[in-house]
């Protein structure tokens, strides 16, 4: 809640898209959850669970330690939100199309968010109160791996829905 909620805020302050208005405006009976984008909630969804299981069954198969499985799981879990945040600026670009730096609240947002993460992980009375346990770098190269693969996929998704409707 604490991780998720300031990135969600910040994206109310999130600037119209250029093309906006030239855009067509959607029919009043169309709903939200039309044009792909119930497929596309699905697909991250799912993914977000995957990659986080994912993470732990490697985790604990290159480590033999349960706590820092659960621990590089839970990061696994709180980054791909924080980058999935990025993705929620546009619905018709991918996360490699839009621009990263026009929202300033949005990236104050993800680093707090990020800050609280990593402090849950390395201060120790924090790690008490959380169970969690310091990571190291190679548990990072598998959470990063497995979190950026989210947005990768899902652009490709973006691509084939676009190059569908075109047709």
């Amino acid at each position: 809640l604490v991780t998720d909620g300031l990135p969600a805020i910040a994206l109310g302050f999130e600037p119209a898209e250029k093309d906006i208005m030239m855009q067509p405006p959607r029919d009043t009976k169309e709903s939200i959850f039309a044009r792909g984008l119930t497929e596309l909630i699905l697909f991250r969804g799912i993914f977000l669970g995957l990659s986080t299981l994912a993470v732990f069954t490697t985790t604990l198969y290159f480590t033999g330690d349960v706590a820092t499985a659960k621990t590089a799981a839970f990061a696994t879990l709180v980054l791909t939100q924080l980058i999935h945040v990025f993705e929620c600026k546009s619905e018709k670009r991918n996360i490699f199309e839009i621009p990263f730096l026009n929202n300033i609240a949005l990236i104050l947002a993800v680093c707090c968010s990020l800050s609280m993460l990593l402090a849950v992980i390395y201060i120790p009375a924090l790690r008490g109160i959380f169970k969690t346990v310091s990571l190291l770098s190679s548990d990072w190269t598998i959470i990063l791996g497995f979190s950026f693969l989210g947005p990768v996929l899902a652009s490709l998704f973006i691509s084939k829905r676009r190059s569908g409707r075109k047709k």
